[in-house]
């Protein structure tokens, strides 16, 4: 049953894991054997839309639809449709939601703008909808890029094009009063009363000093990594509440990290928009020139195209994106989906970029840029319980920009590089623990004796830093490892069964593989086809 299983997918993808070795550190996850020098797996698979356990509704039955043309877009003109546009939005977010429809067509955007002007969604239940890639389809053009809002302003706080923010995105804080296990699905808190209004829920543990030795594994940081060094680690993880009984609130999926008193634990209302998403429209922009990393805020954000900021059950999905400097960002989300995305034409700055997010799935993209995007498919800031499944990055590799996430997944992906790393050196190191990389495919250069803990190196920058991390089916170009610093290292140079780890985690949790995944391959197959 498992290599008929796994035909289906080999199919699209053009690999057979029928003769793979099962993973020993997957027997142990589904507890088939108990060896104690074998770890245990974290489980990622609550990662995505609806904690992965349905997919991604294909209509909105109770949304009205509102048609960009009547409220003045004209496709195929040399006229600018962002005001129409923004019209349209604002005409849904007052009826509480709406499906805000681009026939076909090019519809413009930043036609030679004098200030930062991006289209901005402040709303749940807002989806912009196109009508497809191909022929009949909707194109976005960004006409001009981005504008700094004001002089020598940092090239990262650079807008999007498309902005989705939460007016409000937390409430008034509350001590956690007992200790609690990760995996588990309860916690006690002190003033339960304010949460009664919330579906959501946010924990975090303020920076600390005492929890570095452990959030290191003991490791030494390098001399330079100020923020450990000086502040310590810190830890946010968001959740949906399930129900309150007295002080104890129990959650739909389960923590993350392990919650002590003694680490002043908080937990205020987390206040996301709910239902936003962006899906069957082809972005284009007009990023040219040959892509400097940190030239000037041009070159790192000024024609990036979609950022959600604070957002649940939400997505991007199907969608084309040329000549941009970044694709699609997610900061302070939880339980949504990047899914589906086509990117081509000259390279720029990032793929895609989650940051201080919980259970995020980013998957089914495809790099075809000439150079790359210089930074691949990303997770970092404290984003944690997330997924990169199935991305192809030829020129590139995949990217955390530090600040300490914790308990990722790197699944099936297929890049240059181990990593093309970013951040700034004061917030490495890059991951703390719990990161895993299974099946990853490497298609360039040979890596030797890759460190994942390098303590000397030129300058600053002494390459990617991550504690103890599981390397299960490692495969594609030569790679070897200081050992030392790899928490544990299986099948090094041949893949394993199972092939996604995400999607056995998965099917293991819920009993059966949900359909959305196999209907998601399939739309992805004929996608890369054109």
């Amino acid at each position: 049953m498992k290599c008929l299983f796994y035909l289906f997918f080999s199919s699209i993808f053009s690999i057979s894991f029928c003769n793979a070795q099962e993973a020993i550190i997957w027997k142990k996850f589904t507890g088939e054997i108990n060896n104690p020098e074998v770890p245990m797996l974290f489980d990622y698979s609550y990662a995505g839309y609806k904690l992965g356990e349905t997919g991604i509704p294909d209509r909105f039955k109770h949304l009205k639809v509102y048609n960009v043309v009547d409220f003045g877009a004209v496709p195929n003109d040399s006229v600018s449709d962002q005001e129409a546009i923004q019209k349209a939005i604002h005409a849904a977010e007052k009826q509480e939601g709406g499906i805000v429809f681009f026939p076909s067509g090019t519809f413009l955007v930043n036609v030679n703008p004098t200030k930062t002007n991006p289209i901005t969604i402040n709303n749940s239940n807002i989806i912009l909808k196109g009508s497809g890639l191909g022929t009949g389809g909707t194109t976005i053009q960004m006409k001009s890029h981005m504008l700094q809002r004001y002089p020598d302003e940092p090239e990262w706080k650079v807008s999007y094009m498309f902005v989705f923010s939460a007016k409000k995105s937390k409430g008034a804080s509350t001590h956690i009063t007992k200790n609690a296990q990760e995996g588990h699905v309860v916690i006690e808190v002190e003033h339960p009363n304010l949460f009664q209004n919330s579906k959501y829920i946010q924990l975090e543990m303020p920076y600390n000093l005492d929890a570095v030795s452990v959030a290191l594994d003991g490791k030494t940081p390098r001399p330079h990594w100020e923020n450990v060094i000086k502040k310590g680690v810190s830890f946010i993880e968001n959740h949906e509440i399930e129900s309150i009984n007295g002080n104890q609130i129990t959650i739909k999926d389960p923590l993350i990290n392990n919650i002590s008193t003694s680490e002043n634990w908080q937990a205020h209302p987390y206040i996301p928009l709910e239902n936003v998403g962006v899906e069957d429209i082809y972005f284009k922009a007009n990023f040219n020139d040959n892509y400097v990393h940190h030239k000037d805020y041009i070159h790192d954000n000024a024609w990036s195209i979609i950022a959600m900021n604070t957002v649940a059950m939400s997505w991007v999905r199907r969608c084309r994106f040329s000549n941009i400097t970044g694709a699609v960002s997610l900061n302070n989300s939880y339980a949504s989906s990047i899914l589906m995305l086509l990117v081509d034409g000259n390279g720029g700055h990032k793929l895609t970029n989650v940051t201080q997010s919980t259970r995020v799935l980013t998957g089914l993209i495809s790099d075809a840029t000439n150079n790359g995007q210089f930074h691949g498919a990303a997770m970092s800031h404290k984003t944690s319980g997330s997924v990169i499944w199935r991305v192809k990055t030829p020129k590139q590799g995949w990217d955390s920009h530090a600040d300490i996430p914790k308990n990722n997944l790197v699944d099936l992906y297929e890049g240059s590089k181990m990593t093309n790393h970013g951040g700034n050196y004061i917030n490495e190191p890059h991951h703390l623990g719990g990161l895993t990389l299974w099946n990853y495919k490497r298609v360039g250069e040979a890596e030797i004796n890759y460190d994942f803990w390098s303590l000397s190196g030129k300058g600053i920058y002494w390459g990617f830093s991550a504690v103890n991390p599981i390397v299960v089916g490692l495969h594609g170009s030569e790679t070897s490892f200081e050992k030392s610093n790899v928490g544990y290292l299986e099948s090094l140079g041949a893949p394993v069964f199972p092939e996604s780890l995400y999607e056995a985690q998965l099917k293991h949790r819920l009993g059966n593989l949900p359909e959305w995944v196999g209907e998601s391959l399939k739309v992805w197959e004929e996608m890369e086809k054109k």
